[in-house]
């Protein structure tokens, strides 16, 4: 019997947090001779592969496979290329749903049919998080009403994505240029696939369902200024590389930019953390995640935008 979903779990060296995806995917409401889970090892080096053949033991449609070219991108093509479902459902390592995700993913396949569809992720911890962390940083949502995204602007979250996988045949898969690359901070790999989508095949429809939703761990080092640092800049570069469309242009705008950025940085981060509204910011910890590191994003994508228009980057669209 063809199985409508397959879920794709991409993992780099996490193996606790892969136990606790796999517990949870493990124990879904939805019968598991109905859905078949993949594990794609990218080229771990700790136990990962010890973890899974325990799971095995439990879950009859559960496969390992190892994907040497790494990136998170390589990974997920490869999680797509070896499924059996209908439906590929996307899920980090550092995820977990609840029982009812897959039951209720079951139920907006048959309602809506949509090509691609997901929902909101919201944090879990380790242990005590910091006084100054909101939920909301560590959150992803559309808001509360289950709807077709119609707007350019709207995109879902790769960690909590389900794709149609006669669409994944039909477009590639995703962009290997794009999204995590091991240890090294990478993004925009489900953004890119989903805009090129938009473009190549408008009459493709996007579901957003808030029942759909995960808890993501928001692990310690990500509350940390340095991490904050290298995901800001990257984002900003990631970002600059997804939406650019391989135009690659710089005006004096931008190189204003460049110039003037790191001082307005370095001003908001010494003088402007003294003097900020501490109703708004108590913390000087929110200050800069929501004031001083949205700059240093958009420095990284002016920064991304002279290396191509200096030749020092291949462009992405070859």
């Amino acid at each position: 019997m063809k199985l409508l979903i397959t879920v794709c779990i991409y993992t780099f060296n996490r193996a606790q947090l892969l136990a606790e995806a796999l517990d949870s995917v493990c124990n879904q409401t939805m019968l598991t001779a109905d859905y078949e889970v993949v594990v794609v090892d990218n080229r771990s080096t700790d136990n990962t592969r010890e973890v899974v053949k325990d799971f095995e033991k439990r879950m009859k449609n559960l496969r390992y496979c190892y994907e040497e070219q790494l990136g998170i991108a390589n990974a997920r093509n490869r999680g797509w290329k070896e499924a059996s479902g209908d439906y590929i459902a996307y899920l980090d390592d550092d995820g977990t749903p609840p029982p009812d995700w897959l039951c209720i993913a079951a139920e907006v396949i048959r309602l809506h049919s949509p090509d691609l569809f997901g929902g909101p992720f919201y944090p879990s911890y380790a242990g005590l998080k910091p006084a100054w962390f909101k939920d909301e940083y560590g959150t992803f949502t559309l808001g509360d009403e289950a709807r077709v995204l119609v707007s350019s602007g709207e995109y879902l979250s790769g960690g909590n994505l389900f794709v149609r996988r006669r669409l994944l045949e039909q477009m590639g898969g995703f962009d290997p240029g794009l999204g995590m690359q091991g240890k090294q901070i990478g993004y925009g790999e489900e953004t890119a696939f989903i805009r090129r989508m938009r473009r190549e095949k408008p009459e493709t429809q996007i579901f957003y369902e808030p029942r759909l939703y995960i808890h993501h761990r928001v692990r310690p080092e990500k509350m940390r200024f340095a991490w904050q640092l290298r995901h800001r800049f990257a984002q900003g570069r990631y970002g600059y590389l997804t939406f650019s469309d391989g135009v690659h242009r710089m005006t004096l705008r931008h190189l204003l930019g460049l110039v003037v950025l790191p001082v307005v940085i370095a001003t908001q981060a010494s003088f402007g953390v003294v003097l900020r509204d501490r109703k708004i910011y108590p913390y000087p910890q929110n200050y800069y995640y929501e004031r001083v590191f949205q700059r240093i994003a958009t420095f990284g994508k002016l920064y991304e935008r002279l290396c191509y228009a200096l030749g020092a980057r291949r462009a992405v669209d070859g």
